[in-house]
């Protein structure tokens, strides 16, 4: 009996047992699953907030394009008042955007390549890179049919100047555009003659080329635009284009050369084209038919002598300018001009002689009256209209004007000498056009072009080049260097060569590129986006927008700016 109850007992106390177990594996399981959903849900506010950091970051970029196109709003001169656009770190480094949160403050950066004294592509600035600075694809077929005038007077030029080895080098190529693509790193003449088919009109292959023919042989046949592209990144459809020609080893599309990106594609920060035919190419490259206050510039070649005339007289606030201009368009003739040479010597009858209600033109039997004055505007009808038009400002340098016919013919000489153009140059090319068009496509600013673009140019021999890159190296406080016109007014080139280069060269273009990184000091988290900028038109339009955040932040924070610790060390006012 006693065996009995005890064998019970014991039974009783096993189950008692068994439940402790079975209440702690479900404190356990709870306890896990609480821990669990707890994790999760810290895993989901966090998620929540770096979601919310990312757009922070996002807008942070996007306040800096609007940032960018609020200051391209103004003019040149305003812009040059707050440190200009090229270099200013203090308009465009560590800009905060949020920093109520002080521990997480939330910044943009605009970053651009930079160029070395040499004009090769090194470092970074903080700024905006302008389209000019590059080759505008678009523009290379206009310059190929109007090659043949300027590749004759660069033959014409070397024979007179005795240089006829470097004559023939600057003539690999009859065409301008092919000579001024084969200046660029990695490019080869098969290359530039597919590019050049591709863009052109015809199907008829060029010597190297592919047109039409060739591309509808390939497995997944396509036709060439035989136009203008849309994008630099269209030329990986042509002929013998690659990625790694187009894009070197700058896998980031940050501009510079990262140690990893080197180690990966061996090569160095010195190796020619080693960030790709992209960095030198554009198809938005333009600028605007203005004048660095933002007004428009004057047409010289309307067709109202008289509203020309006060025009030019409140622009140049010069009544001998002004008038010498009217008088010109009425009886001008330029000065002997390499236009003359390249045509064999012979100059075409001036219009003015023709068309010059009565005056002479270029008489040659004129005699010599001296030098133009405002005074002798009287003896000239502005009501008739002018018969002369100037193809551009430079031709009112050393300039004549012959007024009456016969024995009575008097030839003037133009106030706009040779010998003091720098005092004079930098009015007349900021407020004086030949055309009525808004814009100007196509120009290279040589100004911020890299070297290569400037030696590919066939007017300018090696030597030339080097006194340009030097002389832009230096920090010059001068107004000529505002405009394309500066190497003349320095004495690198002659005028004969400026004439010829100006269709070529500016000093300044208004499409911009900018890299605008958003980030947050704190966390690193970045947002990153190229912009193209067309500031033409009185209210900035963005016209190429690319996400690059999916190619990381390329940029150490310490670079793109701390700005608490900017701040406290009083870097920033």
């Amino acid at each position: 009996m006693k065996r009995s109850v005890s064998t019970t007992r014991n039974a009783r106390n096993a189950r008692r047992g068994f439940f402790l177990v079975l209440v702690l594996l479900v404190v356990v399981v709870a306890t896990m699953s609480v821990y669990s959903f707890t994790g999760m849900m810290v895993a989901y506010d966090d998620a929540a907030y770096l979601s919310g950091d990312m757009v922070r970051a996002r807008v942070a970029g996007e306040s800096g394009v609007q940032a960018i196109r609020l200051i391209l709003s103004e003019p040149p001169t305003v812009r040059d008042e707050s440190g200009g656009v090229f270099n200013n770190p203090n308009l465009f480094q560590a800009i905060a955007v949020s920093n109520q949160d002080s521990a997480n403050v939330c910044n943009f950066s605009v970053v651009a390549p930079n160029l070395n004294e040499m004009g090769a592509l090194s470092g970074i600035r903080f700024g905006l890179q302008d389209e000019s600075a590059r080759l505008n694809v678009n523009t290379l077929t206009i310059l190929d049919e109007n090659s043949q005038g300027l590749m004759a007077a660069v033959s014409l030029m070397g024979d007179a100047s005795g240089g006829e080895e470097d004559a023939d080098a600057s003539l690999e190529s009859d065409s301008l555009a092919t000579s001024l693509l084969l200046g660029l790193p990695g490019m080869t003449p098969d290359l530039a003659d597919c590019i050049m088919d591709w863009l052109d009109e015809d199907d008829e292959p060029r010597p190297y080329g592919a047109e039409l023919e060739y591309y509808t042989t390939l497995p997944t046949p396509y036709e060439p635009a035989n136009g203008p592209i849309n994008s630099v990144e269209e030329l990986l459809l042509v002929r013998g284009m690659t990625p790694t020609l187009l894009f070197g080893a700058d896998a980031n599309r940050n501009g510079v050369l990262d140690p990893d990106e080197q180690q990966r594609f061996s090569v160095t920060v010195d190796t020619p084209g080693a960030l790709g035919l992209a960095a030198y190419l554009t198809v938005h490259g333009r600028e605007a038919n203005k004048r660095r206050d933002g007004s428009f510039r004057i047409n010289v070649n309307a067709d109202d002598l008289e509203v020309l005339y006060e025009d030019l007289n409140a622009a140049l606030e010069d009544e001998t300018f002004a008038s010498f201009i009217c008088a010109y368009r009425i009886a001008g003739a330029p000065a002997a001009s390499l236009n003359a040479l390249a045509s064999g010597g012979e100059e075409e009858p001036n219009q003015g002689q023709q068309q010059g209600g009565g005056n002479g033109g270029n008489n040659d039997s004129a005699r010599d009256g001296g030098v133009w004055t405002s005074d002798l505007l009287e003896e000239l009808d502005l009501s008739g209209g002018g018969g002369t038009d100037l193809n551009q400002v430079l031709d009112l340098i050393d300039a004549t004007v012959t007024i009456g016919q016969g024995d009575n013919a008097v030839r003037y000489s133009s106030p706009f000498s040779l010998l003091t153009a720098p005092s004079y140059l930098p009015l007349i090319m900021d407020a004086l056009s030949t055309s009525d068009e808004p814009t100007m496509p196509g120009r290279i600013n040589l100004n911020e072009c890299p070297a290569e673009m400037l030696y590919g140019i066939p007017l300018l021999d090696a030597e030339q080049v080097e006194l340009i890159l030097e002389a832009r190296a230096s920090s010059e406080d001068d107004a000529n260097r505002n405009f394309e016109t500066w190497p003349l007014v320095e004495g690198i080139v002659t005028l004969d060569q400026m004439r010829s280069l100006l269709p070529l060269l500016t000093g300044g273009g208004d499409v911009y590129r900018a890299q605008v990184v958003g980030y947050f000091e704190s966390s690193g988290l970045a947002h990153r986006q190229e912009v193209i900028i067309d500031a033409t038109t009185v209210n900035p339009k963005i016209v190429m927008y690319r996400d690059l955040s999916h190619l990381g932040r390329s940029f150490d924070l310490s670079v793109l700016g701390i700005r608490n610790a900017m701040v406290e060390t009083g870097a920033v006012p």
